[in-house]
């Protein structure tokens, strides 16, 4: 019968990043779970009429420029808001050995 390693006490360091870890995580589910309440309170509201007539009134403003300053006029001083591009698909790799085989010839070998 195989014994068992004995375990030995966390660090503080790994413990300070586990609870770093947990409390992203902890976010997240915070994030999601008010989502749809959120949603609802937004679409009742005039956020986005005025949203709409701001940007319509400066034409050449970005719109994460505007959700800046909404958030400025808020109260929340450290607002940071950005757009992230959409990142293209990545394509498998082919395997570079593998020799290549033409449409012809996959479809003659198929019949």
């Amino acid at each position: 019968m195989a014994t068992r390693k004995p375990s030995t006490p966390k660090t503080s360091a790994e413990l300070k990043q586990q609870l770093e870890e947990a409390r992203k995580k902890l976010a997240q589910l915070e994030q999601r779970a008010y989502a749809e309440e959120l949603f609802e309170l937004i679409s009742k509201t005039n956020i986005v009429a005025d949203f709409n007539s701001i940007k319509n009134k400066v034409q050449d403003i970005r719109p994460d420029a505007i959700l800046k300053a909404i958030g400025h006029a808020v109260g929340m001083r450290r607002l940071t808001v950005k757009q992230d591009v959409p990142e293209p698909r990545k394509r498998s790799a082919t395997d570079a050995n593998k020799p290549k085989r033409s449409r012809k010839k996959a479809a003659e070998t198929t019949e």
